[in-house]
């Protein structure tokens, strides 16, 4: 390649100035139908070592700094050109259309000259091969401003130009991919790429979305290099720009769409498919047409039909609606989110509390510059009109359960695949259904199986599950809510149910946080926890999937967990449900609120400045920066709680329905406080207690909240984070080393306020512990062999509902089957119990021996009604369940 000249005169003629008029003119008319939102930084919140030009005419003295901007646009185009230069000026950037110029050092004359201070990567036009012809390749020639650059500063190595990579994306839709039928699609012809801006400009112009990348330095590219000659650094520099634009193309607007159609007989041509088509003519005796045809209906009924129309609609409804609800939706973390989008395909994971969850988490990504994801939804939403607008919006349908239907499963999963595959964002809730406990769910393990199956057909592409919390400060749906904690059936979803909800439009809501959990690799997670997965990834099941679905599930809900969200309904129905009377003084709930928001706020301090060990996830949650009265206040103007004015100071009180409702909030944000309580519940029945012992304490209950709160710590690291707790309790002087032994520690005896303090925080966790010593209870009190799991799972449910009711816990999530179907698995996982042939449970001594270790941490007036309880006759327990 010939070496360019350094420099390129340019006269102010009159050519120029009618030229400039005409850039004027045009960028002003431009401007109306142009409404700019920017991706990441503003312009101005970068720290640019800018120095502006001043040519040998204008002034005397040489420029002191030998620095220069120049912006990258990623292709020839009038319309961005246009738009940079109103940024530039806007925001008081080096201006995009002034001279780029170097003077000389020695004689202050200048000695290198451009006539503006941006490049285009590309020229922006294509090689056409004829009007009825395909397209040709772009010309991807080196812009020959970048070369001239470049040559310069190597000739004179003490200036240096920062490049600032500007994106410009009018409009968010990622377009469709070509049809080889429509010979007159040619969407990179001159001609169409001019139609196609102009359409853009009036139909997209109001959703133009910009992004200013980190300045980069030629000099520091050029001495990092091992290139020599001109050529090879022009050519990396321009690798590295394209790459940049396509990860930022990637990360704003996706993969293009494919033609719905089009994907529907794809997917049903795809082998998988095609063999389940020729499985179910044999094993069902239907002919291969109707089979076929079944395909066809089934990926009609599940593929989405992404509208970026429809999404603009959606923005504007979901605003309007979002400020009628609420009174703001905070995001965190959202930063990383965006990075990762960059190079890796999104899987985001959030947790379901409401049917708002995946209106709001779509509308955030949208509204921070990211690809609204494919969002899996019930079949139950595919009403009429409703289930149009949401397939439109990125819906695509799923049914509640296939697995009798094996060619519905293989249609889906084709589909699934093909999205991870191709690159888009998709979004679906792995507990499956809303939570009504508040609490996150067993994850399901479909569809996180179907997306590793998934990944196995191109391992080398990148995806990352992403938690996301989303917490309501009042949920929509309390009132049906509390009716089925009550025992009501759950009802199914209707157009007339819809109707009816518009109501809830005069109701307020609080404020909603989205807080966005520490991605999760699925290469590096299949590595730590089944690392032999790349020695048999052949087949459609491998061995190892079962254990690695369950690794992955559990990583994403402690992920979810990890980014939960403090506010003033949770932390006051966390405190406010410690009392047995439901009913606190202000003082005490405030200074429980205060403690509870400080313990928090360390936590995620201290989390933040530990290393991480491989496989575990950092508490990602954000700081509560609201004080105890602040918090206090959001709970009462949202009805959640009731005072109680009185002349020696107010109360605060919960009635019966708030109660019940309450413990709904509370279960948002247990799990933050569940280790802490754990620690403080070991003090309720015993003044002191050696270190080594509450340690040992500690270790032998963590695993019976461990599965069911989706805590993080693994059993080996958990010493070290009790040490940590115990410190801290230690700084609040809730605890205090007794003044005989530096190993005890004892509850401060001097302080009355604090010993209620410590009291209060032992409480979150007991109904948890309380369920698993009933079930061991029950269990002693029979045979081993006695139950089958059913039984003992639906007779403990039992015996707690009878024991909320003796003790006035007025929580039906006290009684929740699914905790005993989880606390049995979690007590046969640990080995205390097992199944004989017949599917009977058996224990041993060691079952006994956990008992005698904790029964002594109960409140005796719990054993007691838990003896008495397990005491009954067994036809006595069958007649109450009839």
């Amino acid at each position: 390649m010939m070496r360019p000249a350094s420099s390129v005169e340019s006269d102010n003629t009159l050519l120029n100035r009618l030229q400039n008029v005409a850039l004027s003119t045009l960028q002003a008319l431009l401007i109306l139908f142009i409404r700019i939102r920017f991706h990441g930084k503003q312009p101005d919140g970068f720290q640019l070592d800018i120095a502006k030009p001043t040519s040998s005419s204008q002034s005397a003295e040489p420029p002191q700094a030998s620095t220069r901007i120049c912006y990258v646009l990623s292709s020839k185009s009038l319309t961005e050109r246009l738009l940079l230069s109103y940024i530039s000026r806007k925001f008081t950037l080096p201006h995009s259309e002034q001279p780029l110029i170097f003077t000389n050092d020695q004689t202050g004359h200048d000695a290198y000259y451009e006539s503006a201070s941006y490049l285009a990567l590309h020229r922006g036009y294509y090689r056409q091969l004829g009007l009825l012809g395909s397209s040709g390749l772009p010309l991807h020639s080196l812009s020959p401003r970048l070369v001239r650059i470049m040559a310069h500063l190597l000739d004179h190595p003490e200036q240096d130009v920062q490049l600032v990579p500007v994106s410009i994306f009018l409009g968010r839709s990622p377009g469709k991919s070509q049809n080889k039928r429509n010979l007159f699609n040619d969407q990179r012809g001159w001609l169409r790429q001019a139609i196609k801006r102009f359409s853009d400009i009036v139909f997209h112009g109001r959703h133009t979305l910009v992004h200013f990348a980190e300045p980069v330095s030629l000099q520091e590219l050029i001495s990092t290099s091992e290139q020599v000659t001109l050529n090879q650094h022009c050519r990396k520099a321009a690798r590295l720009l394209r790459v940049h634009f396509r990860q930022i193309r990637q990360g704003i607007l996706g993969p293009e769409l494919t033609e719905r159609k089009q994907l529907i007989h794809q997917l049903v041509d795809s082998d998988a498919v095609r063999l389940a088509i020729h499985q179910a003519v044999e094993q069902k005796q239907l002919s291969k047409h109707k089979a076929q045809a079944n395909a066809l209906r089934y990926a009609d009924e599940i593929v989405a039909n992404v509208s970026f129309s429809t999404q603009k609609l959606f923005d504007v409804l979901l605003s309007w609606l979002w400020n009628r609800l609420y009174d703001g939706v905070d995001i965190h973390n959202i930063e990383q989110v965006q990075e990762t989008a960059k190079h890796s395909t999104l899987v985001y994971v959030p947790c379901h509390r409401s049917h708002m969850d995946y209106l709001l988490l779509s509308y955030a990504l949208f509204h921070n510059g990211l690809t609204p994801p494919h969002v899996a939804a019930g079949i139950n939403l595919n009403m009429p009109l409703v289930g149009s607008l949401l397939r439109r919006g990125g819906a695509f349908f799923l049914r509640r359960s296939f697995k009798d239907n094996p060619l519905y499963a293989a249609v889906f999963s084709e589909y699934l695949a093909y999205l991870l595959n191709k690159g888009y964002a998709t979004e679906y809730f792995v507990e499956g259904g809303r939570s009504r406990t508040g609490r996150t769910l067993s994850p399901k393990p479909g569809m996180i199986s179907m997306t590793i199956r998934g990944y196995l057909r191109n391992p080398h592409r990148q995806i990352k599950l992403v938690p996301v919390y989303i917490g309501y400060e009042k949920v929509v749906e309390a009132g049906t809510y509390l009716g089925e904690l009550r025992g009501k059936e759950k009802k199914g979803e209707s157009l007339f149910d819809l109707l009816r909800s518009l109501k809830t439009l005069k109701q307020h809501f609080g404020k909603v946080s989205l807080s966005f959990g520490q991605p999760i690799d699925l290469t590096n997670s299949l590595n730590h926890h089944v690392p032999e997965w790349r020695d048999s990834t052949t087949g459609p099941r491998p061995e190892w999937l079962p254990e690695a679905v369950h690794q992955v599930a559990q990583q994403v809900a402690v992920g979810i967990n990890q980014a939960a969200t403090l506010n003033g309904a949770n932390l006051s129905a966390l405190a406010l449900l410690t009392s047995s009377r439901l009913t606190l003084e202000e003082s005490t709930l405030l200074e429980f609120l205060q403690l509870c928001r400080q313990l928090h706020n360390d936590n995620v301090e201290s989390s933040q400045t530990t290393v991480q060990p491989p496989g575990s996830l950092p508490l990602s949650a954000p700081l509560c920066q609201q004080d105890a009265t602040q918090l206090l206040a959001e709970a009462e103007k949202l009805q959640l709680v009731t005072r109680l004015p009185h002349s020696y100071g107010d109360l605060l009180q919960l009635n019966d329905t708030q109660a019940v409702l309450m413990t709904w909030y509370r279960n948002n944000v247990l799990h933050l406080f569940a280790l802490p309580s754990l620690i403080a519940f070991c003090f309720n029945q015993q003044r002191q207690l050696n270190k080594v012992t509450l340690i040992e304490q500690v270790n032998r209950l963590y695993p019976l909240v461990q599965k069911e709160l989706f805590l993080p710590w693994p059993m080996e690291q958990l010493p070290a984070e009790i040490e940590r707790l115990c410190q801290w309790l230690l700084a609040q002087k809730l605890i205090q080393v007794s003044a005989d032994n530096d190993e005890q520690l004892e509850i401060n005896e001097n302080d009355q306020g604090k010993q209620t303090l410590l009291k209060m925080l032992a409480k979150p966790i007991q109904p948890t512990l309380e369920r698993g010593y009933l079930i061991i209870a029950l269990l002693l009190h029979h045979d081993s062999g006695y139950f089958d799991q059913q039984q003992l799972e639906q007779e403990s449910q039992i015996l707690a509902q009878r024991l909320s009711i003796l003790h006035g816990l007025n929580a039906p999530e006290y009684f929740h089957k699914p905790l005993f179907q989880q606390l049995t698995q979690v007590l046969l996982s640990l080995g205390y119990l097992s199944l004989s042939q017949d599917n009977k449970i058996c224990f041993n001594s060691q079952l006994l021996s956990l008992a005698n270790k904790c029964r002594d941490l109960f409140d005796p007036a719990i054993r007691h009604s838990i003896q008495q309880l397990t005491d009954k006759k067994r036809e006595e327990i069958h007649k109450t369940i009839e």
